[in-house]
């Protein structure tokens, strides 16, 4: 199914065919405030900040072979090298931004390709801590993306966590969309337009 997806970097907006549909950050909005609860806005927007230049410097190495980093992100692009020297990595995708033309939903695969030989999406993480449940639900959702875009057949997904020190943690992430699926009923629920004097 052919269809028409732009995506605006400010206010990280997807529209599919002209029409603004929600991305999987937004769609599992009730989940990740679950998660991460009342956190101050320096350091959500200090953890953007690194996130946004750690991934446009890993894109960069795997584009060109070589890149450079401001010095307080260094390690982290360090344990993305690392990552690449212990595993046979073939990237198809890269960055790449995606719609779902069913679900009406869009987002942003961080890799998809071959990983030691099993076709697999990667997420790429910066935070200290990966939080599992929220990981899960949005390489789900990527996975769901891949398979209403005819990429795959997916074996496998994974969450690459880059840590600071220059390592980094593999983890396998299972195949099951419950998490994603009932965040996205929720958020079709919260965005239903009623009749008159009615609640349906």
């Amino acid at each position: 199914m052919s269809y028409r997806l732009a995506f605006y970097d400010e206010g990280h907006r997807y529209e599919l065919n002209g029409e603004e549909i929600p991305s999987v950050s937004e769609i599992l909005r009730f989940l990740s405030r679950e998660v991460y609860g009342e956190i101050d806005r320096y350091l959500l927007d200090h953890a953007a900040e690194r996130g946004t230049a750690v991934h446009e410097a890993t894109q960069e190495l795997d584009r060109t072979g070589s890149c450079e980093i401001e010095l307080p992100y260094q390690g982290y692009l360090e344990a993305y090298a690392r990552f690449l020297r212990d595993h046979r990595v073939e990237w198809t995708l890269t960055e790449k931004p995606m719609a779902d033309p069913i679900r009406k939903y869009a987002g942003t695969l961080d890799r998809a390709g071959y990983l030691d030989g099993y076709f697999s999406i990667v997420d790429l993480k910066t935070n200290q801590a990966v939080k599992k449940s929220l990981v899960k639900a949005q390489l789900n959702a990527y996975y769901l993306l891949a398979m209403a875009n005819h990429i795959g057949p997916v074996d496998r997904l994974w969450c690459l966590q880059l840590c600071e020190n220059g390592r980094y943690r593999l983890y396998n992430v299972k195949i099951d969309e419950t998490e994603f699926r009932a965040s996205l009923e929720l958020h079709k629920a919260l965005k239903k337009k009623h009749g008159r004097m009615r609640i349906e």
